[in-house]
């Protein structure tokens, strides 16, 4: 939560939606003349608290996830629909259905395992943000330290292959010593780093 409102706190924790000081939180809850707060947030969706409809309207407009204005009660309620993931998500001509755990690039469906599907979502939920390798290790595998293996790279070389495969350009470039990033078909990649996939922290509001 990065606004000052004494009361939404309790508002919130009505709802059952714990407050945490991560990077990686769901939701960022920001005032609508101040949303580069939210940056601190890379990978939340904001949620602007307007004055007025004007504000309101300037925030959506530049990006905000959600704006309201009002009582602490509807902003938590706006809030708690923002916690709710999207059923599908996308990038560039890749689409994920999360109920079937599926997805397709530019309408050919891809052949992927449970494990690969897994590591593909997080990259989308997290789009042209690098991702460390321990993040993946632990967001995807389970595993909170490096077991010496080979086991990210050889599920991140499927996921490509699967991804890449036949497309002129790629979508999941590598940051070398750094993770990987997932970036649209239409974006170049930065010649300074080539990278692609994300980190997950599906804690709380920030």
């Amino acid at each position: 939560m990065l606004i000052d409102r004494p009361a939404l706190p309790a508002a919130l924790h009505a709802l059952g939606l714990p407050l945490t000081d991560d990077p990686c939180a769901v939701v960022a809850i920001v005032r609508a003349d101040a949303l580069a707060d939210a940056h601190c947030c890379p990978a939340a969706r904001v949620l602007a608290v307007a004055r007025d409809e004007a504000e309101e309207l300037a925030a959506l407009a530049a990006g905000a996830d959600d704006a309201a204005r009002g009582s602490d009660a509807l902003v938590s309620l706006r809030a708690a629909r923002l916690m709710v993931p999207p059923t599908t998500l996308a990038v560039g001509t890749l689409r994920l259905d999360r109920l079937s755990r599926t997805a397709a690039r530019a309408g050919r469906a891809l052949r992927l395992l449970p494990r690969e599907y897994a590591l593909l979502e997080m990259l989308a939920r997290h789009a042209g943000t690098t991702v460390s390798h321990a993040a993946l290790r632990r967001e995807v595998f389970g595993l909170p330290f490096d077991p010496g293996t080979n086991l990210l790279a050889v599920h991140v070389s499927r996921v490509r292959r699967a991804l890449d495969h036949g497309q002129a350009r790629p979508m999941l470039l590598t940051d070398r010593g750094r993770g990987y990033r997932l970036i649209a078909d239409g974006d170049l990649p930065c010649p300074a780093m080539n990278t692609t996939l994300l980190q997950v922290h599906a804690t709380a509001l920030g």
